[in-house]
């Protein structure tokens, strides 16, 4: 309910504010040059892909060699996998010459995670040591507006999403994977493994049908020209920047759903192991348990990731948007992660000539994984196209050794 009141209040104050809004006369300095590209009104998008993937433990270069060579002492600091997919297949933008306008976007996202326990790989004590083994396939409409409220940019995305599915671990157990070594009153092996796969559809008679019910979430943004506002441009004409924060999937209300699998076992006892006993006949059961695969329906409320961003955008060069620098801090809060709370910051650059090509480089620690990018674009009115690459890893020292990588392109028409 506080969440609830959260957003409703931040609604208020938005709309309160418009019915002060007004055209934001064009600053005379900013408009376009005769070789710059002119905003589009609408826009198209047909292609908008993202594919990422990274691990903690090969590299490229380990992986073009003849033979493979398994370095255990890396086994230590545990072995992490990411990977991600998103789609667009729906999208669409109007912008007005006031600057206010709207748009209609679907998307498809996947996102898995596998982070195994350095201390359950080589055996090493410990009491209840925890590793996350978790995913989630969303589906989502999202409606997007955005307008000026004096000299506030304010942007507000309603969406509606669907679970299709969700793997984590049952209520009753912090991780999907818990591993005990102890040597206290004997020796403790035991690994207890139990998760869910949730799914939101079902597949009877040959046909899809939706079985979650659905949840609704909002990103909201805001975007002040600070050093205007303080009048600092006056003075120094190179500490030109705006100061913007992004509240990304703000949760309203949650996805359901209710169908899963369960994978549920045991390796080793939560008692002393006794390799030689005559007298106790309990011991005759093995080391190794398991419950197979079980169906079951247990209803569960599921929301996205939630991210709080700020930013700067500075353009140094006088306030020309030739190169413009954006430091980025915040945190993000998933429940796919035993600790939910992560992280977020980086320090992005954007060389944009005459808004026909664009070059985007940055490196930043996002979604618990250090990543260097690098993307290019080329805007000729009617049509954009973008294309970025990065290298990602779980360790800063690993990213440019290729144990992960990103990929992502974009397609739009428009006038």
């Amino acid at each position: 309910m506080k969440i609830k009141s959260l957003v409703l209040i931040i609604l208020f104050f938005v709309q309160s504010f418009c019915v002060f809004a007004q055209e934001v006369p064009v600053d005379e300095n900013k408009k376009k040059t005769a070789l710059s590209i002119q905003d589009r009104s609408f826009e198209i998008g047909l292609i908008l892909l993202n594919v990422n993937f990274a691990n903690s433990f090969l590299s490229a270069s380990d992986l073009l060699k003849d033979v493979i060579i398994v370095d255990l002492d890396k086994l230590a600091d545990g072995f992490k996998i990411n990977f991600g997919v998103s789609v667009t297949p729906i999208y669409f933008k109007y912008k007005s010459k006031q600057g206010w306008g709207f748009g209609l976007s679907t998307d498809i996202n996947a996102a898995g995670i596998l982070n195994i326990s350095g201390n359950m790989l080589t055996l090493s004590e410990a009491v209840k040591d925890n590793s996350d083994i978790g995913g989630a396939v969303f589906s989502s409409v999202a409606l997007n507006s955005f307008f000026d409220v004096q000299k506030f940019k304010v942007k507000i995305a309603p969406s509606l999403f669907y679970t299709l599915a969700y793997i984590t671990p049952p209520k009753n157990m912090p991780s999907s994977v818990i591993y005990t070594l102890d040597y206290t009153d004997g020796t403790v092996m035991c690994i207890d493994y139990n998760t869910r796969i949730y799914t939101g559809y079902s597949l009877e008679d040959g046909k899809f049908s939706l079985t979650s019910t659905p949840g609704l979430d909002f990103t909201v943004g805001f975007e002040y020209p600070l050093a205007k506002g303080i009048e600092l441009t006056d003075s120094f004409p190179f500490l030109d920047f705006d100061i913007g924060l992004d509240l990304i999937n703000i949760p309203f209300i949650p996805s359901s759903v209710t169908d899963y699998m369960q994978v549920k076992g045991r390796v080793g006892k939560d008692k002393p192991i006794k390799l030689i006993n005559k007298d106790d006949e309990d011991d005759d059961e093995g080391l190794f348990s398991s419950d197979g695969t079980v169906k079951g329906e247990r209803v569960i409320q599921i929301s996205r990731p939630f991210k709080m961003l700020v930013r700067a955008d500075w353009r140094p060069l006088n306030g020309k948007k030739l190169l413009t620098i954006t430091p980025v801090i915040g945190f993000c809060y998933s429940e796919l992660y035993y600790n939910p709370f992560s992280l977020e910051a980086g320090l992005n650059a954007c060389f944009n000539i005459n808004d026909l090509f664009l070059i985007k480089t940055g490196y930043n620690y996002t979604d618990r994984l250090f990543v260097n990018s690098l993307g290019f674009s080329v805007n000729v009115k009617v049509c954009e196209i973008a294309i970025g690459f990065d290298l990602r890893s779980q360790k800063a020292a690993q990213v440019w050794s290729g144990s992960g990588f990103g990929v992502n392109f974009g397609l739009k028409f428009g006038w």
